[in-house]
């Protein structure tokens, strides 16, 4: 239940509460209702957030009570001009509520239930001021917890405000969930879903898929139930922006896809850094030192140029298999001397430990040594982009010498041996071929998916049948169809 910014034209039989004289019903909620009140001890109108009493056990009144009152302190310390002000909290006979500013404006709820993408421009700004606003809170030791659209107003000035700033998981605690999960499944962190304690990092990932349907108009999770969102969350990663919609630049997808990571130590570990990264994008080429993440060498925010994206598709899989010339479907010069075959592979080995941005990840690495190829050098640029110590060490030994994969050949040969043995019986390495192919596009699910889809086939071509039916995406899935040679 948001503070509403709506016009004030609900009856109300509620005349007063506390010194406040209430005027009109804004909107209502499980927990109660948001009225219009004037205080006429300073003469102003204030929204007034109401939490009715008979909706809780005896036992349950007096926790709710404190923990409404602890909120509200916490909230009022929180004086910025992106978040709804929070000016007192009193209680009556059979109900508790808290004044807060009135917004005069409209939310972004609607504007983004309507299923289209907004201005660039706008949305950009607005995610700027909700980062602003986010940023300042959790320097104030204040974790929103549900950053939604609902609870995100624009007034009519234009200014992005933040509503419900410690409230919003008061409310869903007392829920269903019994405080097991916080938040509103389709904007919820993995952290959430699994009910361990959360910090800014919850609030920057909600936030990602805020800033995700302003500019696609659709959510990045949505499934028809709860149970599906949640599996999505936990599991599969999302389509790029840019695939969702084609009028978006591209190169926003790289700081999207890592603001929505499902392990918080990948993500951007403050606003100010997430908010550089856009910066950066938008400019199309770095601007001031970024921050350096603790125990992160070189983990700067991954850009790349609008003259680079112009390139063409990246490829994965096999490659050429000629062992030189450029990447498949790469034709910056600067790659040229890289072997196709070694670069699919680190790319695929990679993908499974972080996920489909693990092609960006590569293509900026090879640039930077492309010089003097060297597959170790290659290897350690980018084994600190894998977050957890256990996915780094597998990362960095399957490219340890004598292991075959960073020849250039291990999946190039994998790839010859599944068009021969595509009426054999399967075995660990054709599975975990295609589970690496497959990593590309999906990340570090792939390997569970083909494990699964193993056991139901007895051809190595029915597996790539039912791997390619798993990707949602038609361009994916078209150039995994070709990697594996369907």
């Amino acid at each position: 239940m948001a503070t509403a910014a709506m016009d004030p034209t609900r009856p109300t039989t509620v005349t007063q509460l506390g010194k406040y004289r209430i005027e009109a019903m804004l909107g209502a909620g499980a927990m109660g209702v948001v009225y219009r009140a004037f205080d006429p001890h300073i003469e102003r109108h204030v929204a007034l957030k109401t939490v009715r009493h008979e909706l809780f056990e005896n036992g349950e009144r007096a926790s709710l009570m404190a923990r409404l009152r602890n909120e509200a302190q916490a909230a009022g310390r929180l004086t910025h001009p992106n978040i709804v002000g929070v000016y007192d909290y009193g209680e009556t006979a059979d109900t508790a509520y808290i004044a807060m500013e009135l917004v005069s404006g409209h939310g972004l709820k609607p504007l983004l239930d309507a299923g289209r993408p907004l201005e660039l421009a706008t949305a950009l700004d607005w995610f700027a001021q909700l980062l602003a606003a986010l940023g300042f809170a959790h320097e104030h030791g204040v974790v929103h917890r549900d950053i939604k659209p609902a609870n995100l107003l624009v007034s009519a000035q234009g200014r992005l405000k933040v509503a419900d700033f410690g409230v919003a998981h008061v409310e869903s605690s007392t829920l269903t969930l019994a405080g097991a999960m916080i938040g509103t499944p389709s904007y919820m962190s993995p952290e959430q879903f699994t009910g361990e304690p959360v910090d800014g990092r919850s609030d920057l990932f909600s936030a990602a898929i805020v800033l995700y349907q302003m500019l696609t108009g659709c959510r990045p999770f949505a499934g028809a139930s709860q149970a599906e969102v949640m599996r999505q969350i936990m599991h599969e990663t999302p389509r790029m922006p840019s695939a969702c919609n084609p009028a978006l630049p591209p190169v926003f997808d790289d700081v999207l896809m890592r603001a929505l990571s499902r392990r918080p130590a990948a993500r951007f570990q403050t606003a100010e850094a997430l908010r550089l990264a856009l910066a950066e994008t938008q400019n199309g080429m770095p601007c001031a030192p970024v921050e350096r993440e603790a125990a992160i060498a070189d983990d700067r925010t991954i850009l790349e140029s609008q003259t680079a994206k112009s390139a063409g598709p990246l490829a994965s899989g096999s490659g050429s298999g000629s062992g030189s010339g450029s990447w498949r479907g790469d034709s910056l010069p600067s790659l040229t001397m890289w072997p196709a075959a070694a670069l699919a592979s680190i790319e695929a080995q990679l993908a499974a430990q972080i996920g489909p941005v693990a092609r960006l990840l590569v293509r900026r690495a090879a640039a930077r040594i492309a010089g003097a190829p060297d597959v170790p050098a290659l290897i350690a640029l980018l084994a600190p982009h894998v977050p957890s110590d256990k996915g780094r060490a597998q990362f960095v030994a399957a490219f340890a010498e004598g292991s075959g994969a960073g020849t250039g050949h291990g999946t190039a040969s994998a790839s010859a041996s599944a068009g021969a043995s595509a009426s054999s019986s399967l075995d660990a390495d054709e599975v975990r071929a295609a589970a690496l192919k497959l990593a590309v596009y999906l990340g570090p699910i792939a390997t569970i998916i083909a494990k699964r889809e193993a056991a139901r086939t007895a051809s190595l071509r029915a597996l790539h049948e039912r791997l390619a039916a798993a990707i949602s995406n038609e361009h994916d899935r078209a150039r995994f169809e070709r990697d594996v040679g369907l």
